[in-house]
């Protein structure tokens, strides 16, 4: 008998308790206090937000924890007992129960022998007994409600001599639960390099223009329209410099407007030690009014404007950094071909983003984006002379202020 309660003598029960009533006494018991699984939105990344609903308490109805001694031992008995309300199970899952003494020191812990074991009867009651030696002030109890969904929570029995308190934290399993990235709005300012050749005809030449400008303006929209889908809208605006073409000289300004739906699945998902990854596709349409040279003559040229919309399509990444301090996003677009809605406009276009931001606060972020366009094809405008093969490259840094909702 003295090796079985040193060894601590785990017992686990589903519905009753093997000693009679007149050979046990009841030195304590509590009622427990439950912390809302909604308590740990805070602890999530703050570009993450719980739209699946996982964050939901589970129905389940904890009785009082009792601890009982028996005359004829030297240990003490931990009953936790209880009713599920809905289709789960209840298990442990880790076998270490942590115990400590009045002086906060660490005791030798309970090993379980089995975790997976489930606890509950078929009528949804459950009663859970664990022996624990007398010296024990404060038990740490981690106990899983299971099914389709899983609620961990770590009880902590403090005061197990005196009044005791039992509290029940709710826990994110080691995996990691699946949230959903939050709606966010980003206003942003910064610099716009483009590169645009134009071989043009009839007047045959080439024309090699570069601007550089400072006075780049960004919006950008982003809320969840379903579980898997995401709305996405960004508008920005430029200036295009013309210098010294042609006597020629003026500017610009280039106008952008995205909209897109972003679709992706729950399980899209990777994850290593630095961060966790949420990718999927990207499909939806793009608004261009951009400026154009044209070469009127072998001395004279103008400037002129096309407005297009294309077509786009493509895949986005989104990274959450473990410490919770960083956020990316990445997205690929390919624009398959143009509608002119004042010149023709042939070709296939790329464009692509990559952004790095850091949360100020719950609400409020700062981030560096860069993005921009490559384009290779044709364009006619509405002058005879506004024919060209066109290639052009731009390229946008910029500082960002978001507000998450």
């Amino acid at each position: 008998m003295a090796s079985l309660n040193k060894a601590l003598g785990i017992f686990v029960a589903a519905l009753m308790l093997g000693a009679p009533a007149w050979a046990q006494q009841t030195l304590n018991k509590a009622r427990v206090e439950v912390v809302p699984f909604s308590s740990l939105q805070k602890n999530i990344h703050p570009f993450q937000t719980d739209c699946r609903n996982i964050l939901r308490e589970p129905q389940v109805e904890w009785e009082q924890f009792e601890i009982v001694k028996f005359p004829e031992q030297s240990t003490l008995q931990l009953k936790i007992s209880g009713e599920l309300k809905e289709n789960l199970d209840i298990r442990f899952w880790s076998r270490r129960i942590l115990l400590y003494d009045k002086d906060k020191k660490a005791l030798k812990p309970v090993i379980l022998p089995l975790v997976n074991l489930p606890l509950k009867a078929d009528t949804g009651k459950f009663l859970i007994s664990l022996n624990i030696p007398e010296n024990a002030n404060f038990i740490s109890v981690p106990l899983e409600l299971f099914g389709d969904e899983s609620f961990r929570y770590l009880f902590h029995v403090r005061g197990v001599n005196q009044e005791m308190k039992v509290q029940a934290m709710p826990v994110l399993d080691k995996v990691g639960k699946d949230f959903c990235s939050r709606d966010v709005m980003w206003v942003g300012a910064g610099l716009m390099g483009a590169a645009q050749k134009q071989d043009t005809s009839p007047i045959v030449t080439t024309l090699d223009l570069q601007s550089f400008t400072f006075d780049t303006l960004s919006f950008a929209r982003r809320w969840n329209w379903k579980v898997d889908r995401t709305i996405r809208t960004s508008a920005y605006t430029s200036t295009f410099q013309f210098n010294n073409f042609l006597d020629v000289s003026g500017s610009q300004r280039l106008f952008d407007i995205k909209g897109e739906v972003a679709f992706t699945k729950r399980h899209w998902t990777y994850r290593n030690a630095l961060f966790k990854v949420q990718y999927g596709y990207l499909a939806g349409g793009d608004f261009e009014r951009r400026p154009y040279a044209y070469v009127a003559s072998a001395s004279s040229g103008g400037i002129s404007t096309g407005q297009h919309i294309s077509a786009t399509v493509g895949g986005f990444a989104e990274l959450f950094s473990h410490d919770k301090k960083w956020y990316t996003d990445v997205s690929l677009r390919l624009h398959p071909f143009y509608f002119g809605l004042d010149h023709t406009y042939s070709g296939i276009g790329i464009s692509g983003e990559l952004g790095f931001a850091h949360p100020l606060s719950y609400e409020r972020s700062i981030g560096v984006y860069t993005y921009g366009t490559m384009f290779q094809g044709k364009h006619a405008g509405s002058d005879s002379k506004d024919t060209s093969d066109v290639f052009i490259f731009e390229t946008h840094l910029e500082f960002r202020y978001g507000w998450l909702f």
